[in-house]
């Protein structure tokens, strides 16, 4: 009787669907932030997850679909940091808008996204719906639970917010200010993590107090 040896490559289980979508889009996401778009190929992804073309075809539909679904995924998973606006309700304003600008200054540090910003402005104009669909899963989700916990606060009578949307925007394009656009551009590193709570306490006390005379 033969015995296999250790050596024996061991035979990939079968996979769910969903559980093979996943894995593919986890590969996708590796290879798109490290190598770019234009260096990452199909027989790339399925070299490293396994399978057949045929499998990301039939899940994506092809190399921008997947890419755009890979947009998606991280814009979703970086937004899991930011707690649901009501369980921060119970604190003070100011320190529910620094915890939620915390959250904030951490995706826009992280190497991720700063990788995906590039990737997303480098493949818009060539990839129709790739900018909506960043903006909307990413950014645009952010920008309403902020608003939802201004919301909150006015209805306690803490703060006077007529716009809560509008302000939302304000509030987090104080936070990504040009910092931020220098560490797309690569011309200076990402915040540390003490730079960037007294970058949020600054942009929540102006937020609050404006910077007229006291």
């Amino acid at each position: 009787m033969n015995v296999p040896s250790d050596t024996t490559p061991a035979r990939r289980s079968r996979r769910s669907p969903d559980a093979l979508r996943s894995e593919i889009l986890d590969a996708a996401s590796e290879l798109f932030l490290r190598d770019g778009y234009a260096n990452t190929s199909i027989d790339a992804v399925i070299e490293k997850v396994g399978g057949s073309k045929r499998a990301i075809y039939s899940h994506f539909g092809g190399k921008d679909d997947l890419f755009a679904a890979m947009v998606t995924g991280l814009s979703e998973q970086a937004l899991q940091a930011i707690q649901r606006a009501d369980e921060r309700a119970g604190e003070d304003v100011r320190s529910s808008l620094v915890h939620f600008g915390r959250a904030i200054m951490r995706i826009l540090m992280d190497a991720r996204t700063i990788a995906l910003y590039r990737l997303v402005v480098s493949e818009c104009g060539r990839i129709p719906g790739l900018a909506e669909a960043f903006l909307q899963n990413g950014p645009g989700r952010a920008t309403l639970a902020l608003a939802r916990l201004l919301e909150t606060h006015a209805r306690s009578g803490a703060l006077a917010v007529p716009h809560p949307r509008d302000a939302a925007e304000h509030f987090i394009g104080m936070l990504r200010d040009d910092s931020h656009l220098e560490v797309v551009l690569g011309v200076r590193k990402p915040l540390g993590e003490r730079a960037q709570r007294t970058r949020v306490e600054q942009v929540v006390d102006i937020f609050l107090h404006g910077v007229g005379p006291r």
